[in-house]
Parts: C-alpha cells; sequence; structure tokens
C-alpha cells in the first residue's frame, strides 16, 4: 500500500500507463489526460484529508443502455455497456466510524456517521443517502463496514442517461467491499446500491445501470427473478464491428430534477399488472393484457396502456438484440435499437417532459439524427430514464466528424462523446 503522494509519483512517471491504456484506450492524448486527472484527484484527497496517508485508488464505470427501456423494474430484460466515462476515487480508511466523501463539483462534504443506519429525511435525493444505504445494506447482509474519507472525480455526464448516480453507488460500494474485506461479489454489490438508490435516495430504479457498472463489459439480465437475476456476460472486444462509431450527445437537459415523471412510468406500468391480478408485468401473460385491454384504458388509463404495451413490445425486442449481437448480427441489432427509439416516444412517452413542452432537447437531438443519419446505416435513440438527458447514436465512421460538428453546432461544443466500450467494471485498481 502507497500514500497518495508515492502513486502520483508513479502516475506521473507512467508506471501505471499500462492500466490506464487497459481502461481508456490507447490513444496517448486520452492517456496523459487520465494521467492528470488521476494524479489531480490524490492531490484533491490529500487537500481535504491530509496527506501522508496510505491510499487504494477506485474507479467505476458509466454505463449506455443498449436495450430494455424501462423494463428491469418490472422483472423483464435488460441490456447495457459499461463505457470509458468513469468516476475516479481515492479512499483510506479511517478510525472514528464516519464516511466523509468529497466529490469534485459538489460544494459539500458528505459525512455519514454509522452508528446512524436510518435514511435521513435531509439526506433524500442527496448522495449522503446512498452512501449511508448502502452501509447499512452491508450491515444487513452480516458485513462489517467502518469509517473512511474519500475523494472522487467524475467524467460521467450528472443528470444525463449514462447512469452517474450508478457509477458513484459502485464506488461507494467497492471501497465498503474492498476496504473491510467483504468478500461481496460484484453483483451483490450492485443489489445494494439498487437497495440504496430505492430505499434511501427515493428514486425506484431497477438493477441494470448497477449491473452495467459494477461487472463490465456488455450486460444482458433476466429479472424473472430480480433477487436473483440471470445475468450473462458478453465481452466487448469486436462488438461494434470496424467503420462504426458509438456516440452520446449531452443534449444540456438534466434530468435530475424529474424523478417524479421517471416514477410514473413504473407506476403506471404496475397499476395495469395489479389490474390483470398481478404484481409487475413481468408476471402478466401477453395475450392477457391484450384481451382485457378496454378493460385496462378504462380502470388505468390511457397511457399506463401505452406504456404497458411499450414493456411487452421493448422486452421481446431486448432478447432479440441480445441474439442479434450473440450471432454477430449487427445489421439487425441497429434496426431494432431504431425500432426502441420510436416506441419511447410514442408508447413508453419518455423522451419529453409534458408539463415543459417549451424544452424538448432529446427530441430535437432525435430528429437531427434521424436527419442526419436515415440511409446510413446508423441508428439512434433516448437512453436512460428519460425526459431529459443523453441520446446515443451508432454512426459510420464515414459520417461521424459530419454527425459531431452538426449535432455541436446544436448543442454546444464537446456535447458529442464518442465513447469506446469498457470490459473492467466497479473496483480497486490501485
Amino acid at each position: 500500500m502507497a500514500t497518495s503522494a508515492q502513486r502520483r509519483q508513479e502516475l506521473q512517471t507512467g508506471v501505471w500507463d499500462d492500466l490506464l491504456r487497459a481502461l481508456y484506450g490507447p490513444s496517448e492524448t486520452v492517456l496523459a489526460r487520465q494521467r492528470a486527472r488521476w494524479c489531480a484527484a490524490l492531490t484533491e484527497f490529500e487537500r481535504y484529508f491530509g496527506p501522508g496517508r496510505e491510499v487504494h485508488l477506485y474507479t467505476a464505470p458509466g454505463r449506455a443502455e443498449l436495450g430494455g427501456n424501462h423494463t428491469d423494474h418490472q422483472h423483464g430484460y435488460g441490456l447495457a455497456a459499461a463505457v470509458n466515462l468513469d468516476l475516479v476515487g481515492v479512499a483510506a480508511k479511517n478510525p472514528d466510524n464516519y464516511i466523509r466523501v468529497k466529490s469534485w463539483g459538489f460544494n459539500k462534504l458528505d459525512v455519514i456517521d454509522l452508528e446512524e443506519a436510518n435514511p435521513q429525511a435531509s439526506e433524500s435525493t442527496h448522495s449522503a443517502s446512498l452512501i449511508r444505504g448502502l452501509a447499512e445494506g452491508f450491515t444487513s447482509m452480516g458485513k462489517k463496514v467502518g469509517g473512511y474519507d474519500a475523494y472522487t472525480t467524475s467524467d460521467v455526464l450528472r443528470g444525463s442517461g449514462l447512469s452517474s448516480s450508478a457509477a458513484f453507488e459502485m464506488a461507494m460500494g467497492a471501497m465498503m467491499n474492498e476496504e473491510f474485506h467483504c468478500g461481496l461479489t460484484p453483483a451483490q454489490v450492485a443489489r445494494l446500491g439498487q437497495y440504496a438508490e430505492n430505499i434511501y435516495f427515493g428514486k425506484p430504479s431497477g438493477l441494470l445501470d448497477q449491473l452495467a457498472s459494477a461487472l463490465g463489459g456488455v450486460i444482458f439480465a433476466d429479472f424473472q427473478d430480480p433477487d436473483k437475476p440471470d445475468i450473462q456476460k458478453i465481452h466487448t472486444q469486436g462488438l461494434l464491428p470496424e467503420g462504426m462509431a458509438l456516440c452520446v450527445t449531452d443534449t444540456r437537459g438534466s434530468h435530475s430534477e424529474l424523478t417524479a415523471e421517471f416514477a410514473a412510468i413504473r407506476r403506471e406500468m404496475e397499476s395495469v399488472a395489479g389490474f390483470l391480478g398481478y404484481k409487475v408485468l413481468g408476471q402478466v401473460p401477453e395475450d392477457v393484457f391484450w384481451s382485457r385491454l378496454s378493460a385496462v384504458r378504462a380502470a388505468c388509463g390511457d397511457r399506463a396502456s401505452l406504456r404497458a404495451m411499450h414493456y411487452f413490445e421493448e422486452n421481446a425486442r431486448t432478447l432479440a438484440e441480445y441474439h442479434a449481437l450473440q450471432a454477430g448480427d449487427f445489421g439487425t441489432f441497429l434496426r431494432l435499437v431504431r425500432e426502441s427509439g420510436h416506441a419511447s416516444f410514442t408508447l413508453c412517452q419518455n423522451v419529453y417532459c409534458g408539463a415543459r413542452t417549451a424544452r424538448q432537447e432529446m427530441s430535437v437531438a432525435l430528429a437531427l439524427s434521424q436527419h442526419l443519419l436515415e440511409g446510413t446505416g446508423g441508428a439512434w435513440r433516448m437512453q436512460g430514464g428519460g425526459f431529459a438527458g443523453t441520446i446515443q447514436a451508432f454512426v459510420p465512421l464515414a459520417c461521424l466528424e459530419h454527425y459531431r460538428s452538426s449535432i455541436e453546432k446544436v448543442f454546444g461544443p464537446g456535447s458529442c462523446h464518442v465513447l469506446t466500450l469498457r470490459e473492467q467494471g466497479a473496483g480497486r485498481v490501485l
């Protein structure tokens, strides 16, 4: 174990360049930026928590949702990929049973007294609630978590659909798991992250985001039994064919204040399931839904009915996307991606917020992407919870510069990110 100063010296002199290349790719420009970023994180840790301490470094990736929009929380299928945008954290244990976390871009220091396990009203929808919820989750599994100090910096765009919250949760979970030798699997830590987000933070998310960040690679998950999801990992090597880029555009509209809109999707889907005598749509035979559609509309309303239709379509489509990727049939996969994006507009209705009709950033980005990419063999869709945030596009390299410049002319310089898929999940790296 090394001090923060020793790790910084090693990074500056290139000792850990191979590690950084494995995480971020071979570009020398990117390597230099990541070297500087990790060194800055170590310096900021010293600023807040003092020099000379022995530290560990952690990383947790963001994720791109490839398929399964609002299907995981209904016990359906999900398909997501870890990406090169990540959170980097520096951590050191302390003796006083407090967890203190300072995150770049946030003004306050999160301080969590581990003697108090219950949710705190003042922390709801804030990062401190996630830390407290994770710690309580470890305790509930018979694992002892103590105090530690941590500094984090993240380039996972906040409130964008790339799941900055899951990256934060999995980084904190990895710190607890590693620093206190708890021995949980990545999937178990992911489950605790979902628990913290649902119960302590107050957002009714599914589990797919946490799994993708925790495990890395491309994850296909069957949530029929949400306590023991069937998880298949597809390795990223060769998954994207040569000549194709994955782009994510930050439309500069955050969904971080739209939890109520997000929650309504799950609530309405489950109102349909409840009317039909089930808990979630994943338990409802699809023919039963269609045969009772008139009664469902009368009892639950048309938007809930349409969102249930979205679930059945999207769930089948996600399974087909998984099979297409396994078979190397990327053309079929891209057709299904386009269909998924269309369904988000017409059925799930989560591309924009109906209460803010003057702000429809994702709608504009998707329409522009269709204008630029239709007929090129590319594909476009929204991703994540919806209503604001990011869209993704699979862009042929021959169109990439024109696509990026056209998008950034509308949404601003640096809004279009060309991503690489990442094989490594969340964990301690140094």
